[in-house]
């Protein structure tokens, strides 16, 4: 397994062009990864393909369990927001973590990656924990002001959603039963989210 390379924090870019870049890094990493797994993933023929220099590479994504993580954490912004949940949120949060999962599972090589990478990083305590997915599942449930319960809320879903998945990407799971376990997971986890809303109200459930 590729260990964790430096403590530090991977560089951020600035510019236009080091945007660009990474962009370009991390489309690179998710086609190998999906076609590889992370094993068999070079960092210099990700360097290559996506035409930067390996020191470039390495500047931002000290180890390859960095730059998988950095691939999950795009991946996680980019998922689009569900609709048709007015008043509602448990079903919104319900209906993203779903997709997320749906959406991990179709490349199960590079979800595999993404996984293992960001609990290594994650472990190893090298750079600050990411809060890509708990940021979007509060703004996916409409909260514009989340206080600390609302975050811990979030945290439970964000940590459900991943233990899914990676029983999921191990083969204990096949994708069904994983979308049907995540949303059974919303329902239980942020009930206190949907509690003004009556349990006898289908309306508001459809």
């Amino acid at each position: 397994m590729p260990r964790i390379a430096e403590p530090r924090e991977p560089g951020r870019p600035t510019t236009t062009s080091q945007h660009a870049r990474r962009r370009a890094i991390l489309r690179v990493a998710a086609r190998l990864g999906g076609e590889l797994g992370l094993e068999r993933v070079q960092m210099s023929d990700v360097a290559a393909a996506a035409g930067v220099a390996l020191g470039t590479l390495y500047r931002y994504y000290p180890s390859k369990h960095h730059l998988y993580s950095g691939v999950l954490e795009a991946a996680v912004a980019e998922l689009p927001p569900p609709a048709g949940h007015p008043g509602d949120p448990v079903g919104a949060v319900a209906d993203f973590l779903e997709n997320a999962v749906t959406q991990l599972l179709r490349r199960p090589l590079l979800g595999r990656a993404m996984l293992v990478s960001v609990n290594a990083v994650r472990s190893a305590g090298t750079i600050a924990v990411d809060t890509t997915m708990r940021d979007r599942i509060i703004a996916v449930a409409g909260i514009a002001e989340p206080d600390a319960g609302d975050h811990q809320l979030a945290r439970l879903a964000e940590q459900s959603a991943y233990g899914i998945m990676t029983w999921a990407t191990a083969g204990q799971l096949d994708a069904a039963q994983a979308a049907a376990d995540m949303r059974r997971a919303c329902t239980l986890l942020l009930a206190p989210w949907g509690s003004a809303v009556p349990a006898n109200d289908d309306r508001m459930r459809e």
